[in-house]
């Protein structure tokens, strides 16, 4: 079986290399190459979309192009566009799509834990802090011109980000240990924490960080995704429905 595996998480690449052990034709995508996959499979790297077709119709005539058997979308819990686009293409190629989705983050057992939906809901919720600490991508960049006078922003980013008063950029690509993330919070005299409702043990470590120094969290919840032909959250459920490949059969 051919399948084009959209990633650019740690599961997606789990995912891929187990299919390519089970004999699978894997094709792995991402949008950026931030960190070279590890994996002995062809790489796409970048969008689907060009001058003359957005990126579902892309998608599809990618999928088509190169006789994909199935669409597994394994992307971040917040990329909706590229989510919505793999279920368009997917009917424009006739093939299945398939999502893997990495569980999100339990608000139990975090006292100061508040969820925001987006900016306009945030901004007002955080203007009493002093030292807010970003770690939801260059997105807020957009936000500058909404920065209270009395606050410095502290924002990291797995992206370069250029240099501008009154902010500190930190880039740097997790995971981070929580000794790391306990530092870094101390050393900028971070207040309060924003964040994506991204899942994962290892991400969670900022959270148990800001725990335990008794500062507000708040979080993003996930944007609604299109509806593909099965859900999965956990990778051995999703691997199951997919049978083995024999040397035989190849």
């Amino acid at each position: 079986m051919k399948i084009l595996v959209l990633g650019g998480i740690a599961e997606s690449k789990r995912l891929a290399q187990q299919l390519i052990e089970r004999g699978h034709e894997v094709i792995y995508s991402i949008v950026g190459l931030v960190r070279q996959p590890d994996l002995r499979c062809e790489l796409h790297v970048g969008g689907f979309s060009s001058q003359d077709t957005t990126g579902a119709e892309g998608l599809g005539s990618y999928c088509q192009k190169n006789r994909i058997d199935l669409l597994l979308d394994a992307t971040h819990p917040y990329a909706a566009r590229i989510s919505a686009n793999a279920v368009v293409a997917a009917k424009k190629a006739h093939i299945d799509c398939w999502r893997y989705t990495r569980p999100g983050w339990d608000a139990a057992g975090y006292k100061n834990w508040h969820d925001f939906d987006d900016w306009d809901d945030l901004i007002p919720q955080v203007s009493g802090f002093q030292q807010p600490f970003f770690t939801t991508g260059a997105s807020i960049l957009e936000q500058l011109d909404r920065r209270p006078e009395h606050q410095q922003w502290i924002i990291r980013s797995a992206r370069k980000l250029p240099d501008i008063d009154g902010i500190i950029t930190i880039n740097a690509i997790g995971p981070f240990s929580y000794e790391d993330e306990l530092s870094l919070m101390r050393q900028y005299n971070v207040d309060v924490l924003i964040s994506k409702n991204s899942g994962g043990l290892r991400l969670a470590r900022k959270l148990d960080a800001a725990r335990s120094l008794g500062l507000p969290v708040f979080v993003q919840r996930r944007p609604a995704l299109a509806k593909p032909g099965k859900c999965f959250d956990e990778v051995e459920d999703l691997l199951a429905e997919i049978p083995e490949i024999n040397a035989c059969e190849k």
